[in-house]
């Protein structure tokens, strides 16, 4: 069996390699050539799955390790008989995680408080409801725009309109992108809609990069620099705006969802849908997860211990620091550098705390977030 994959698919050497001939090539970097005669193909969202790259191949089989497809033409594999699968809600948990970071980093900056804030959420599949969840139990105020879920949705008392969901103090973006159907969402918030943003207001995008026309966000942040923005994704990534990389405040090279658990669940759902369509004996990809301490200082101000626990399990910080250049030459290969060669964090519900007594008062929110405690 000739096997091609994404070099930077979390253990798919020690995975695959075992079933065959395995190739691994950089995901921008997969062509037609590659998987002439191949039967498998393993992907990222970096390599488009269309009709340039298949060809005439043989393919029988392609594994996406990421929670979205829209980089491949589904339809396109269903004429050609192609099996496809993805991980959908693989790193659900880390994409949470990298909102409640923006929220706490924001915070900290501006010596104000989320909690009390309201949050507009746009698209509640995976990452949206659990975000959702999180943020009701922590009774704050929530609106979700997503014309795609029915009325019976356990979520439904939150629906409202785009515009109403854009008025929150919060908002974030959590939607697939697609370009047609009844609610595209290709550039489906422009200046127009950008501007309905509330004074002050924090926007957050980690979902795809063309859900909000960067062109128009840059000359919309021309004239509201009141507006804290935080990007994870972009548009024609790898090669984005530079005049907007400079005006937002959060800016991180499409890494929310890179968490070892999220990295772990991709791999794993593909290998599992490998093994069972090519009828392989199927092993375990349990990995014994050990819980990290953190210690948070007692001096800390008590309203700052809930930031302080988030910002030690992911220092945000880390990640935009060396993105936040103010003229980078060659950017494209900055981004996916730093995409590549990520180490991957772990998630809140990695951490245990040590108790004390500023902590113990804010024990319900922290286990709502994910934290444990010794």
């Amino acid at each position: 069996m000739k096997i091609i994959a994404d070099k930077d698919i979390y253990r798919v050497k020690e995975s695959f390699s075992v079933f065959g001939d395995l190739e691994l090539i950089p995901g921008r970097e997969i062509s037609a050539s590659h998987i002439k005669d191949a039967d498998a193909l393993l992907v990222r969202t970096v390599t488009k799955i269309n009709r340039h790259l298949l060809g005439s191949s043989s393919l029988r089989f392609i594994g996406s390790a990421s929670s979205g497809y829209d980089h491949v033409d589904v339809e396109l594999l269903r004429e050609k008989g192609v099996f496809f699968c993805h991980a959908p809600g693989c790193n659900a948990t880390a994409v949470v995680d990298y909102v409640f970071a923006v929220l706490a980093w924001n915070a900290c900056k501006q010596s104000d408080q989320w909690l009390n804030k309201s949050v507009g959420i746009i698209g509640a599949g995976n990452v949206g409801s659990r975000l959702a969840k999180k943020l009701l139990a922590l009774g704050m105020s929530i609106s979700i725009y997503d014309p795609f879920l029915k009325s019976n949705h356990e979520l439904a008392p939150y629906f409202c309109p785009l515009e109403e969901a854009l008025q929150q103090d919060v908002v974030t973006f959590h939607t697939a992108l697609s370009d047609s159907g009844l609610h595209p969402t290709y550039h489906m918030v422009g200046l127009e809609l950008l501007s309905m943003l509330k004074t002050g207001a924090i926007l957050i995008n980690a979902s795809r990069g063309e859900v909000i026309d960067n062109c128009a966000l840059d000359n919309f942040l021309l004239l509201r620099p009141d507006v804290s923005v935080a990007l994870d994704v972009w548009e024609n990534e790898p090669e984005i705006n530079l005049l907007l990389l400079n005006k937002v405040q959060i800016a991180t090279p499409h890494i929310a969802g890179y968490s070892l658990n999220g990295k772990l669940n991709g791999t794993s759902k593909i290998y599992e849908e490998f093994s069972r369509f090519f009828s392989l004996a199927d092993s375990s990809f349990a990995q014994e997860r050990k819980k990290n301490t953190l210690k948070i200082d007692s001096e800390v101000e008590p309203n700052d211990c809930i930031n302080k626990a988030i910002l030690s399990a992911y220092p945000i910080t880390n990640d935009f620091i060396d993105f936040d250049k103010k003229d980078l030459p060659q950017i494209a290969i900055h981004f996916d550098a730093l995409r590549n060669d990520y180490k991957f964090r772990k998630e809140f519900k990695d951490f245990q705390l040590e108790r004390n007594n500023k902590l113990v008062q804010y024990s319900e929110i922290l286990q709502t977030l994910g934290f444990t405690f010794l």
